[in-house]
């Protein structure tokens, strides 16, 4: 039996950022459901008993993957290369994101193109990277993505 997911659920995962392995989006391979498990809450529901029951099968879950799988500076250095421009404005983001790296927080990049008024052109190419990325992860792990789905066992 192929495995479904919907897009809109891995496109939410990917935002997790978790570093930790009990926290972030599952999915139970069994019934294609996805569960938010963060801070002892299982999809924003406080709910000790069930969260304690879900971290006992985080064993028999995937963790969908999330942004800290991949290289964000070097994603920040693609949107510079793709971003079309003014000189200056390049060069106050490349100032940023050298700060960033040596700070190793990419939120300071992310704070200048916003500054610079270049949010809605950073957001649209960080998603289409997050969608690339899911779509990636997916095919390695053959996992099929609905696309019309708006997901969400929430």
């Amino acid at each position: 039996m192929e495995l479904h997911v919907a897009l809109f659920d891995l496109m939410d995962a990917v935002d997790s950022e978790s570093e930790f392995d009990d926290y972030g989006y599952f999915l139970d391979p069994v019934t294609g459901a996805t569960y938010l498990l963060w801070d002892g809450q299982v999809d924003g529901t406080d709910d000790p008993c069930l969260f304690q029951e879900m971290a006992k099968r985080l064993d028999d879950f995937i963790k969908l993957p999330d942004r800290s799988m991949t290289d964000l500076y070097q994603r920040a250095r693609d949107f510079l290369v793709w971003l079309n421009v003014d000189e200056r404005k390049k060069k106050q983001l490349q100032k940023a994101l050298r700060k960033a790296k040596r700070k190793r927080d990419p939120s300071i990049f992310l704070g200048e193109a916003n500054a610079l008024g270049l949010h809605d052109e950073q957001l649209a190419y960080w998603d289409a990277c997050d969608e690339s990325f899911v779509r990636q992860w997916c095919a390695e792990n053959n996992i099929a993505i609905d696309e019309g789905k708006d997901g969400g066992s929430f």
